[in-house]
């Protein structure tokens, strides 16, 4: 792969709504990572609007209950790789920033973490199977 090829190959991900991309060819592999930054929305507090981050893969709040949502299309794993315990079940205590699956898209394995502490109070989808843009995943119990 000669250097023009890989900056075609840079702007198409930048361009892209692929968060990871990882190539080899002829021994040389490279991998190329977005930083997903948290969305912006805008929610109603009394007579004005504030503003509110919100993480990709946590968009919904119910309560003391946070959804997390897929944040692309692909194939959802418990677990890295078969036969390995799950990263969580329910029940279970989490932090930020622990895995909770892995979405499988176009060969790349991406990592979905929680954003905040809380139990594990169930899990949405079966291993292996395919899942939605913003398909519901897990909801979390947040800790006060």
């Amino acid at each position: 792969m000669n250097l023009e090829e890989l900056r075609k190959i840079i702007d198409i991900f930048e361009s892209s709504s692929l968060s990871e991309l990882e190539i080899e060819e002829k021994g040389i592999k490279f991998r190329l990572v977005k930083k997903v930054e948290p969305a912006t929305i805008y929610e109603r507090r009394g007579a004005h609007m504030e503003q509110v981050k919100v993480s990709p893969a946590e968009e919904e709040s119910k309560g003391n209950e946070i959804s997390v949502r897929s944040p692309l299309v692909g194939t959802f794993y418990r677990a890295s790789s078969p036969g390995e315990k799950p990263f969580v079940e329910v029940g279970q205590f989490v932090h930020p920033g622990q895995t909770l699956c892995i979405i499988e898209a176009m060969k790349v394995m991406n990592e979905i973490t929680s954003e905040v502490t809380g139990r594990i109070k169930s899990i949405l989808v079966e291993n292996g199977q395919p899942v939605e843009y913003d398909q519901e995943l897990f909801v979390i119990e947040k800790e006060e």
